[in-house]
Order: C-alpha cells, then structure tokens, then sequence
C-alpha cells in the first residue's frame, strides 16, 4: 500500500486558501508554503493571489497534476468540491471542514455521500472534522497548528484538537515526530490502512494512536498483529469508562465499546496499551533502542531514592531487577567507595564522577544476567563536576560493550539536565525525567520484544 500522496506529495492544492489570518485556509497555506518536495498551490474563489502566490478560482484551474487536496471551505461547498478534485484527477483528500458523522444522522448520511463520490474517481479521503497531516521529514506541514519537532515518531490522533495539543507538548519537551496525523471521522481511511503504510516504512520507528473508537474492530487486529511483528505500536483508548465513552461518541461520531474487549483485542494483537498521555510518549521515545533479549534490568545511579522508585516502577509493570553475577559485584567494589551498594540497584552516591558511570555502566552491560540498563543521575552541581560527564560516561561504555543491550536513561534536575540529555539522545539513548517514564519506557521495549518474538512469555 502507499500513501505517499498524503505525506509526500508532487503537488497540493489548499481549497480555500485565505489571505485573512483569522481563517484556517489562512494557517493551512503558510504552513505549506515551507514544503520543499512538491508544488503548493492556493484556490481561492476571490482573490487573485494568497500570501504572495497566484491563486486559482477551481483546483480544476491549476496547470499541473495535484496528489494531494487539502479542503478547508464552509460546508455547503464541501460536496461540489469534492466533484472537482475528482474530476481534477487528485489522489488524496484532507478534510477539515467540520459538521459531518459528528453531528447526528443526517450529517453521517452526508459523509457517505461523499466518501462514494472519492471512491467514484478512486480518491481516498481523510477526515473530515480533522486537523490535517504531517510529514517532518520533508517539512511538509498540511495542518493549521505549528510545526512538530522532527523524530522518529508516527502519531495519528482521532482527535484532532487533542493531537495540537500533543504536537505543542512535544515540542516544548523535546520530543520529535516523524508523521503526524488527525485522523478525524474516519469516513474513508482508518488507523488500519495508516497502520499498513507506516509498517513499511524507514523513517518511523514507532506507531502511537489515540483511539476513541474504531468502525471495524477486526480489521484492526488482523492488521496490527501483522504490524507489530515489524514495529511496535503503542494505543491510548480513550472512553474506558460508561460515561467517557458517551464523549467519545459524541465527539467523533465512533462507537467506543466496551473497555474488556478492547483490552483484550490488544494484547491478542501485540499492541502495547498506553494509560495516560505522557505513557504513550514514554513507550514511543523508547525505539531507539534495540529490543531486550529478556526482562531483567540493572539500575545504576549516584542517588538511592530514584533508584529505589525506579526499582518500585519496573516491578509493578513486570519486570524483574537483575541478580548480578558475583564477579560484577566484587568488580564494582573494587572502585566504588566503601559507602556505595554495589546489589542492583547500584548506588554509586552523589560523588560518583563520569568515569565511575563509564566502568559501571560497561560491568553492568557485560553481565550476562542484565538484558537492559537504566542509568540514573541526579547531576551534580559541586566539585567541578560537568553537566555531561555522566552522560558521556554511559555513552563510552555502550560504544565500548556494543552487545546490543537497551540502555535508558534517567536524569533528573530539571534545566541542570537538559545538556546531559541533548549528549544521550544525540547518541539514541532517549533520557527522561520521571521513574514512572524510564520505567514505561522499559515496559514497552519489552512488550514489544514479546510480539516480534526475541523475547519469550515466561
């Protein structure tokens, strides 16, 4: 399957492309001005240019092929215009306009209408009622919220004002997208085709969905079984509850369900289940890393309380604190001072420098009853100490050991941290700011080792 006329387009078209700030065709526009790999084109039924480009009255009007429409006009235009995209030739729709399956029968009627017009001319349409799609690779930005930070990330959202508000999280907090999606009404295209096509591809090491509700629940687990075998997939379910699930439907026209069978859909299918917002970043953040062999981990910090918190995280999710080989043991006493524990978790206290991160993180990872390392450090700010010695440290040790052992990272004071965590994330070692983050983190790389099979069930 390919999507590539949603995410990477020869040319768009911006249906109601506006010159005035305070419309959406207004936020759509500029933000594509920015693509690069393809031609982006206004149509306006008024005015001759938008934003400084020539405008066009039809998208019938424009002189090249268009892959990609983006439809941002009242909904009374919306029928008509999806005729002309049609007749135009285009491939894919985005739909934002709003008033359709989400607002009662008639305006389902109307969704269906139009998702047999695009099926009529061999269109695909996403939405409507959504905010739009992402491709940070290729800068190309088909939404009217700001641009995502670029990662490694693919999130499709079926709720478009709480995936903004995601994209706005993220960035502030560092964490990068490679695709993101408001997937909207699902009338046409649903998180399974989405799920197929990012399978497949190299950029997207991740798949996390917010899901309120899915119109063909079997089809998501036939397709996600296949999925998860390639990369792992990380669900928020939204509507849990009696009374979430009667907003869930309300909001987007989809009938949430009940929460047992979803649940049980899901560990059937390998998806790994989210429980809050920052869960479902956490588990996503954690694909840089290969998957663990195993689920026994070693924790080293220069502080007890965020181990013994960690060490309390990972056991409430299933997973077990290594038992360290003797020879370990007496190696890390041999250095470490006489006042640090050298049983996981290891505590190499709050004068431990880069070099003891260096030969305790390369010990912990040659142990052959370690599968994974967490590295703690609340970093210090006396004795000289640098910001990044610590990170560096663990950073040596993993390019020196190279067995392919996941290693997270947990550094904890705030704006102290932030140089230590650009070093280990500039290396693929994603950093986090919690215990219960690390910890999720750690959870959803082993979840995923079990559905692709490196790892098996005990």
């Amino acid at each position: 399957m390919t999507f590539d006329y949603f995410f990477k387009p020869r040319a768009v078209a911006v249906i109601g492309a506006s010159n005035d700030p305070l419309k959406l065709g207004y936020e759509v526009f500029k933000n594509l001005k920015k693509y690069k790999a393809g031609k982006v084109y206004p149509v306006n039924v008024k005015d001759e240019e938008v934003q400084g480009v020539r405008a066009y009255r039809n998208v019938k009007d424009i002189p090249d092929e268009v892959d990609l429409a983006v439809i941002v006009v009242p909904k009374r235009f919306v029928r008509q215009t999806v005729i002309d995209c049609g007749e135009k030739g285009v491939k894919g729709i985005i739909l934002i306009t709003a008033g359709f399956g989400e607002v009662g029968p008639e305006g389902k009627k109307e969704e269906r209408q139009l998702v047999e017009i695009a099926r009529k001319y061999g269109m695909r349409l996403v939405g409507p009622n959504c905010v739009g799609i992402m491709n940070t690779q290729d800068d190309m930005n088909a939404t009217f919220v700001m641009d995502a930070k670029k990662g490694n990330i693919a999130f499709i959202s079926q709720s478009g004002a709480l995936g903004a508000g995601i994209i706005y999280k993220t960035v502030k907090e560092g964490i990068g997208f490679s695709k993101f999606v408001s997937i909207g009404n699902m009338a046409d295209v649903d998180f399974s085709e989405f799920m197929e096509y990012l399978a497949d591809t190299g950029e997207d090491k991740a798949i996390a969905l917010y899901i309120e509700g899915l119109k063909d629940g079997r089809r998501f687990m036939e397709v996600a079984k296949r999925v998860t075998r390639k990369k792992p997939v990380i669900v928020l379910k939204a509507g849990k509850s009696e009374s979430g699930a009667r907003a869930a439907s309300s909001h987007t026209g989809s009938l949430a369900g009940s929460w047992r069978i979803y649940e049980a859909a899901f560990k059937q299918s390998g998806v790994i289940v989210a429980e809050t917002i920052d869960d479902m970043l956490s588990m996503a953040r954690a694909f840089t890393q290969p998957l663990p062999k195993g689920k026994r981990v070693a924790i080293m910090t220069n502080a007890g309380g965020p181990g013994v918190l960690t060490a309390d995280a990972i056991d409430r999710l299933g997973l077990n604190l290594a038992d360290l080989k003797p020879g370990t043991i007496e190696e890390l006493r041999s250095f470490l001072p006489p006042m640090a524990a050298v049983k996981n978790p290891v505590d190499m206290i709050a004068s431990a420098r880069g070099e003891d991160y260096y030969r305790t993180a390369k010990l912990l990872l040659e142990d052959p009853n370690v599968d994974m390392l967490i590295s703690i450090c609340v970093v210090p700010t006396f004795a000289g100490m640098t910001p990044t010695e610590h990170a560096e440290g663990v950073i040596k040790a993993v390019k020196e050991v190279n067995n392919g052992k996941p290693v997270l990272g947990l550094f904890m004071a705030g704006y102290v941290s932030e140089k230590a965590k650009e070093v280990l994330e500039a290396n693929g070692i994603p950093s986090y700011e919690r215990p219960e983050d690390v910890a999720a983190g750690a959870h959803a790389l082993v979840e995923s080792a079990k559905a692709r099979g490196v790892l098996k069930e005990e």
